[in-house]
């Protein structure tokens, strides 16, 4: 062995995945992926359709309205800490208003790059191909999320271009995280067959290519097998016919109603579980090698071991196993991770989210939007959450705070709580 592919070898086993993908992303792609923005931005003028646009010409994109208007109340957590992250603590008493679904039509539109983006006769963005806005011009953040080469590819002439009728893209910029697929694209598949109850007419759903065995295993639960949809092999696809859902999210809140269609149409599919069991006190682990772990592991096992927790850890799952863990969980504690976004699945759940010196309000404001109770606890205060480079380390957790935190919110069952909501 070399002494590079020794030293090479120490690295990956080391540091973090996840880690190495942000160095990556941070030194390379996301430089790149900006100047390639400014660039396009300044030169070609571009717009976005927004969906305050698509829904103020209704007929023009054949604009199908759906379900109901929402509202969110984000309650305090049930926190038996001194202690709660600024992300967590700025999102206490916000009431979120969310609108009316709909599913819309865009007229020979193109589907353009790695993450599919949408554009119209026009050239201009598809703003609900790729996130929830309601900005006319492209917004600084798709600096950092749109691939550098989809302004290159749309700006190139149209000969040879593929074609066809009537589709319907599930790739976005940021659609390779679990929770995102979960929550910001399989909920969006309740628009699409909307669409086709109403028109008779079935898009072709577009996957990206190679797509892991989870989201593959979702669809099906879901009742799409392999050949209900087609894997993104293509730079550029005229479309005559771009069926467009809206996302069902608003300020990381998701529409309840999505996560409730969604839930139940996934459990009616699910199939038998061969004599598995799972403990309803869940304990989820995570593996030093993704980042965010619990240094003291051992012991905090040790207490959870004693109050009838066992440890998960969902990598080892596959995704109908992930489904039946927290649909029959009584509590869940777990550290800040994608593998939250399981709680979707969850009925009168209580969940405990753990953070070291990074997080975001994504797995409390679900919570909430499902009427959950959640609690939380952070073990380093004094950390500058802003600085990405943090966001992977280990966390030490207060067992003992965890304990008094655990007790106190199995004191009233979650289901109390959702009364109490119902009622209000």
């Amino acid at each position: 062995m070399t002494l590079t592919s020794s030293i090479t070898k120490q690295l990956k086993k080391n540091i973090p995945v996840n880690f190495r993908r942000l160095i990556l992303n941070k030194t390379i792609k996301q430089p790149l992926r900006a100047w390639m923005f400014d660039t396009a931005k300044n030169h070609l003028n571009l717009n976005m359709v927004s969906r305050d646009e698509i829904l103020s010409n209704r007929e023009k994109y054949n604009v199908l309205q759906f379900g109901t208007e929402e509202t969110v109340l984000i309650s305090e957590p049930c926190n038996n800490s001194d202690y709660l992250p600024s992300f967590i603590e700025s999102r206490i008493n916000e009431t979120v208003a969310l609108e009316r679904p709909f599913v819309c039509e865009v007229a020979n539109a193109k589907l353009v790059g790695p993450a599919v983006v949408g554009f119209d006769d026009n050239g201009s963005m598809i703003a609900e191909t790729i996130m929830p806005t309601t900005l006319k011009k492209i917004p600084e953040s798709l600096k950092n999320g749109l691939p550098s080469s989809t302004l290159i590819l749309k700006s190139l002439p149209d000969l040879g271009i593929s074609q066809l009728d009537t589709a319907c893209s599930l790739v976005t910029c940021w659609n390779g995280n679990y929770h995102n697929w979960i929550a910001y694209c399989l909920t969006r598949i309740e628009g699409i067959e909307y669409y086709q109850e109403k028109t008779g007419i079935k898009p072709t759903i577009i996957l990206e290519p190679n797509p892991p065995k989870w989201k593959v295993e979702s669809l099906r639960l879901l009742g799409y097998e392999p050949g209900d949809y087609m894997l993104w092999n293509k730079s550029r696809v005229q479309v005559r016919r771009l069926v467009v859902p809206s996302f069902r999210t608003r300020l990381q809140v998701p529409h309840p109603s999505a996560c409730q269609w969604l839930r139940q149409r996934i459990l009616s599919n699910l199939p038998a579980a061969d004599g598995k069991k799972f403990s309803p006190r869940v304990y989820i682990s995570r593996p030093k090698k993704a980042g965010r772990n619990i240094i003291n592991e051992d012991a905090l096992q040790e207490v959870l071991s004693s109050l009838g927790f066992v440890a998960y850890t969902p990598e080892h799952l596959s995704f109908s196993d992930q489904v039946r863990l927290f649909s029959q969980a009584e509590i869940v504690v777990a550290p800040h991770g994608a593998g939250l976004a399981n709680i979707i699945f969850g009925n009168n759940l209580n969940a405990i989210e753990l953070f070291s010196s990074y997080g975001t309000p994504a797995y409390f404001v679900l919570a909430k939007a499902l009427g959950f109770r959640y609690g939380c606890l952070a073990s380093n205060p004094n950390v500058d959450v802003r600085k990405q480079y943090d966001q992977y380390k280990g966390m030490t957790v207060d067992v003992a705070k965890l304990r008094s935190l655990i007790e106190q919110m199995l004191e009233t069952p979650a289901a109390q709580t959702q009364q109490a909501i119902a009622k209000a």
